[in-house]
């Protein structure tokens, strides 16, 4: 058990730089400075897909509702979170003011949302800026 605590904290040590060092190369777009993004090449998207917990699912493959209660304890205690698409993708994720979407996103672990937001493409890893967070039908008990 120790170890997988030790191996979460490196793996959420390593997304939360990769996280801060891509957020910083893209402070040029929140000064109005001229970028790809000026051009339409991040525009607005939706991302449908399961909410996981970033340690867990890069470590060990765990999601889905057998997964749920680790995912939200994972995300409550502040490791990253990110969507996992049908097409087997995932998108790390964040606020699109640059703050956690762990608030956002916990009460959703392990269920499928639809996620408003901009997508970043940075060294082969893909990050959601994220504007809004609904449950899809499905997992609302309605349809």
């Amino acid at each position: 058990m120790r170890y997988i605590k030790i191996a979460a904290f490196v793996f959420s040590a390593i997304l939360a730089t990769a996280t801060l060092s891509f957020a910083q190369d893209n402070m040029k777009d929140m000064k109005g400075m001229s970028t790809e993004k000026d051009k339409g090449a991040n525009a607005t998207t939706t991302i449908q897909g399961e909410v996981v917990d970033m340690a867990c699912y890069m470590t060990k493959g765990q999601h889905g509702a057998d997964h749920a209660d680790c995912a939200q304890m994972c995300i409550n205690s502040g490791l990253p979170v990110g969507i996992l698409d049908k097409s087997g993708h995932v998108y790390l994720c964040m606020m699109s003011n640059h703050k956690s979407a762990n608030s956002s996103l916990v009460q959703y672990a392990a269920k499928q949302v639809k996620v408003t937001g901009t997508v970043f493409k940075k060294g082969g890893m893909d990050l959601l800026a994220v504007d809004k967070v609904e449950p899809l039908e499905s997992d609302t008990g309605t349809k």
